[in-house]
């Protein structure tokens, strides 16, 4: 039985529709976890790449603002959602009924999402310090009744599994953003820069989402409009507290540290977030639609998703370790001393927010079963114990004390969150256990592997990086292989029939896929 194979199970003798319909969804989840692979490895290896770039053309502080500013447009972002996508979504079999009640309440809460952020702006500059974002601010929020716009479409394209576009254009869109960025940048916009490309991006992807989609809205019954407030309420609470939880390391350090400080956290959170983006984002946005169609056979939608958090963890473990083992060689030798504060920050959020990773999937199935009331409750338990252990380690040692904090936090939450969520499907303590104790163990003594060679090399910080992240490496797979074999060889399963579908798909395209030479 493999990963992310939702349930291949047959009757004996017999292939109902039932197993002919999850044998479709097995192919569309590996096809859609495919094209988003490819997507979030090129979207992360270009975010890499800007993010390098501006640290060398931006000085911390503008690092600093532009986390701070993000504390107030995420949040608001969140109002302008309101969870429409994912009750969408819960209706996917007569989305066509639901569009028109989305699209209205998508677009004023977008509206208010806008305004909200512009009557906020005097206070939020007041507390932070910062005039600049009287304007920052402003700027950055146009994007959010754009956005809002883009809601439907999407959704549409979702439920049709169409990852294939929507890959496409999640990498064409963050490249653009990225490079307008960095252009910016480089003529002297400063902070700007940031805030500038967010807008533009966003009206851009509501023509083409449209154009592509092509929903229809169909008419507007005051009752359906209720009813989307109403299964939307929760989702809206639990993506609000999600939000807070998300900004409240920058905000509680924005109120205690100098904003080079913050700006340091900034940037170690975004390069540390990197794999947890590649990988968990990726299988969680492929696995909510998918187990959403499975949501009356129970049984099978919570053995996909233990299955595929289980082999999130073998994948994302050893890859969030092996950035904690090299940051400190390679930021040395990409920057210099510009950003030695953001190293053992990178170090230690890279090991808490593989945990968080993992969680990830638990909350897929949650919101796929429709328990938005449940979700909401989690989240209202863990709000205030995150915020409580943020706050200590800010008052107590500013930046590391946070950057601590938020990773014993995840270390903490994501076993317990994550069997919560499964117990309810008789999934026992021991499983869930056999998701995170495994790839932790390996991942940890293939890092010491890689960390004990690389301090046997030269001084020079290009050898080390390559030796222990060979070597570690190496030593990962060489654990997996002999203490986790169905894992190894499912993995190499996985990896070959990915390979030999792209290459056939594009040996079958031939030359009509090829522009004509000039």
């Amino acid at each position: 039985m493999t990963v992310i194979e939702i349930a291949d199970s047959k009757t004996p003798g017999v292939e109902d529709l039932s197993a002919i319909r999850r044998k479709n969804l097995t192919r569309s989840t590996l096809i859609g976890t495919g094209w988003l692979l490819v997507q979030n490895i090129g979207t992360r290896l270009i975010s890499f790449g800007s993010q390098i770039l501006l640290a060398k053309l931006l000085a911390p502080s503008d690092f600093g603002i532009i986390g701070l500013a993000w504390t107030v447009t995420t949040v608001a972002s969140v109002v302008a959602n309101f969870g429409v996508d994912d009750v969408l979504l819960q209706r996917q079999n007569t989305l066509r009924f639901w569009t028109y009640p989305a699209f209205i309440t998508s677009l004023g809460l977008g509206l208010l999402s806008f305004l909200g952020v512009v009557a906020i702006t005097p206070l939020a500059a007041m507390i932070y310090r910062s005039p600049v974002l009287h304007t920052i601010l402003p700027l950055m929020a146009l994007s959010m009744p754009l956005t809002a716009l883009s809601t439907v479409p999407m959704a549409k394209l979702r439920s049709e599994l169409n990852f294939r576009f929507i890959a496409a254009y999640t990498t064409i869109e963050l490249a653009a953003i990225q490079l307008l960025t960095i252009a910016l940048a480089a003529c002297g916009f400063g902070i700007y820069s940031f805030a500038i490309p967010v807008p533009v991006m966003a009206l851009v992807r509501v023509i083409t989402f449209w154009m592509m989609a092509r929903p229809r809205l169909g008419r507007l019954r005051l009752k359906q409009l209720r009813m989307m407030g109403s299964n939307s309420a929760a989702v809206f609470g639990t993506k609000i507290l999600t939000a807070a939880v998300g900004q409240g390391d920058y905000f509680v350090l924005g109120l205690v540290a100098a904003k080079p400080v913050v700006g340091a956290y900034f940037f170690a959170f975004r390069l540390a977030i990197q794999p947890v983006q590649l990988l968990a984002g990726n299988l969680s946005n492929v696995l909510f639609p998918i187990l959403a169609q499975l949501r009356n056979e129970p049984k099978q939608q919570g053995e996909a998703a233990l299955r595929a958090s289980r082999v999130l963890a073998f994948v994302v473990m050893p890859y969030c370790f092996l950035q904690a083992a090299v940051a400190r060689p390679l930021l040395t030798l990409v920057f210099g001393d510009k950003w030695l504060a953001a190293i053992p920050l990178v170090e230690i959020l890279s090991i808490g927010l593989a945990f968080d990773a993992v969680s990830w999937i638990a909350g897929a199935l949650l919101q796929a079963r429709g328990e938005f009331r449940a979700s909401f409750v989690y989240s209202c338990v863990f709000f205030p114990v995150f915020f409580g252990m943020v706050t200590l380690g800010a008052l107590s040692f500013s930046a590391t004390g946070v950057a601590v904090a938020v990773s014993l936090f995840y270390i903490a939450f994501a076993p317990v969150y994550s069997y919560t969520i499964f117990r309810k499907l008789g999934i026992s303590p021991t499983d869930v256990a056999t998701i995170f104790a495994p790839p932790v163990i390996f991942a940890a003594l293939a890092s010491l592997v890689g960390l004990s060679l690389g301090a046997l090399a030269s001084p020079g910080n290009l050898a080390k990086v390559a030796i222990i992240g060979i070597s570690g490496s190496a030593a990962y797979l060489a654990l997996l292989r002999v203490f986790a074999p169905s894992i190894f060889q499912h993995l190499l399963t996985r990896a070959r029939n990915l390979a030999h579908d792209r290459l056939h798909r594009m040996m079958a395209a031939g030359p009509v896929a090829r522009a004509p030479r000039p």
